[in-house]
């Protein structure tokens, strides 16, 4: 086991992969990205289980598949019988705290546990009583009927639309600074900064309008704040991959001045920094915009990028869950030992979506309303799509060339069995299958 290092876990919440040079050369506004990355480990294929917040964060938080912990449309709670990743660090006595404007990281949705301190930026919302009522009320939401928590969700949601700035990237900025500046030396710490700049809506002032002016957006206030605004009106796809543009610049200057914060406040010799994003974006090509209802590459890709004091530059190609950070933070921070073991194949899911179901057109209903599972290996991937009546559909892609493929019995089969795998030892899944034992030796991964 290592010396003991701090942390710095940055989510970068929509944030795709192929927005950043590090991932794709053609990108010419994410120098900072590219800085950090020269004496960092670089993941190439890291992938989400879960295409929205909450799961996807619970996950990371848990070391659980969103089918285990629960936390997902269906029960938007964490209710954890474990440790968190955060209660790790605070059982060995370091400082954890959280900055996020996100209302999924909150005491009301039980995703904190752990921290010592929680700056939710997000006004009275973020009281200790509000938070209190609000958990009490999102608990209850499991004891209530489907189609009457499905008005009261559509209710909530246009509420949020309407009054609440979720972005905040500039306070979220400002806090994590002045915890990096105000850090007591001898303190090991634990910082989790959620930050929001690359998510919806784009024209609230995040990004500000000279990102806007510099990526050519023709009419900011036309690009769609919310999938529901995309699904009822016609917009520019063109405008709306423009902003997105933009919106991943900012944030790549906010990265940029963390990383700085960190250097002058002599911390970055003793703090490993792990940048990932919870999840992608789809932003109208894609025939989907934001990130629901969806488990299309470019929102389950994600990027991640692990800067430690003890190794110089790298890149891993081999398949990584998120989900396996809750293991590989602590080994890389010196608190636990044992790293995540390589996997065979990564796994997710995405519930039928109660808490989003009034978002949905009629006429759409039966295309976006599903409870999806995917699978990937190293030359495949299979999502498996099943609608309200059951009806189950399968798309398997060949990764390498993306063409489909019309039958895997295998696959199909491990898709149908997906939620019979435990991780209970999250990050050790053992393989198994000696075919894919062969292949992945064939591949120099064992």
């Amino acid at each position: 086991m290592s010396e003991r290092n701090n942390v710095l876990f940055l989510v970068l919440d929509s944030l795709r992969k192929d927005k950043i040079s590090v991932y794709n050369e053609d990108v010419d506004f994410t120098p900072n990205f590219e800085e950090i990355a020269e004496n960092s480990t670089v993941y190439t294929q890291a992938s989400a289980q879960a295409p929205w917040t909450l799961p996807s964060t619970a996950t990371i938080f848990t070391g659980k598949y969103p089918w285990e912990h629960g936390a997902t449309h269906k029960k938007i709670y964490l209710d954890t019988n474990g440790k968190t990743l955060a209660e790790k660090f605070q059982e060995e006595g370091y400082n954890t705290q959280a900055i996020s404007p996100n209302t999924w990281i909150s005491q009301s949705v039980g995703t904190v546990d752990g921290f010592d301190q929680v700056d939710n930026l997000i006004g009275l919302a973020g009281l200790a009583p509000f938070q209190k009522i609000s958990g009490k009320i999102t608990e209850l939401f499991t004891h209530i009927p489907e189609f009457v928590s499905q008005k009261i969700t559509y209710a909530l949601d246009l509420f949020l639309e309407k009054f609440v700035d979720v972005c905040k990237s500039r306070d979220t900025v400002s806090s994590t600074k002045k915890f990096l500046g105000e850090v007591d030396e001898d303190d090991d710490f634990f910082l989790f900064v959620n930050l929001m700049s690359a998510h919806e809506p784009y024209e609230m002032g995040d990004p500000p309008e000279e990102y806007i002016d510099k990526h050519n957006v023709n009419k900011i206030e036309q690009v769609p704040d919310t999938e529901r605004e995309y699904f009822h009106t016609d917009y520019d796809k063109e405008d709306m991959e423009k902003a997105y543009n933009a919106a991943v610049d900012y944030t790549d200057d906010l990265v940029g001045e963390i990383n700085e914060s960190l250097k002058r406040n002599n911390l970055f010799d003793d703090t490993i920094v792990v940048i990932a994003s919870d999840h992608g974006q789809a932003v109208g090509k894609d025939r989907v915009y934001g990130h629901q209802f969806t488990l299309m590459d470019r929102v389950i890709d994600t990027p991640l990028i692990i800067s430690n004091p003890e190794t110089g530059s790298e890149q891993k190609s081999h398949l990584f869950e998120l989900r396996q950070l809750y293991k590989l933070i602590p080994y890389l921070a010196g608190i636990e030992d044992g790293k995540p073991r390589r996997l065979a194949e990564v796994k997710g899911s995405y519930e039928f979506p109660e808490s989003f179901a009034g978002v949905i057109p009629n006429n759409l209903r039966d295309k976006f309303d599903r409870k999806l599972r995917y699978i990937k290996t190293e030359d495949r991937k299979i999502t498996r799509s099943e609608s309200r009546s059951g009806e189950t559909d399968y798309k398997i892609t060949n990764r390498s060339g993306g063409k489909k493929i019309h039958e895997d019995t295998e696959l199909k089969k491990r898709v149908d069995n997906i939620e019979e795998a435990s991780s209970a030892e999250p990050g050790d899944n053992k393989i198994e299958d000696e075919e894919v034992k062969s292949r992945l030796e064939d591949l120099g991964y064992m």
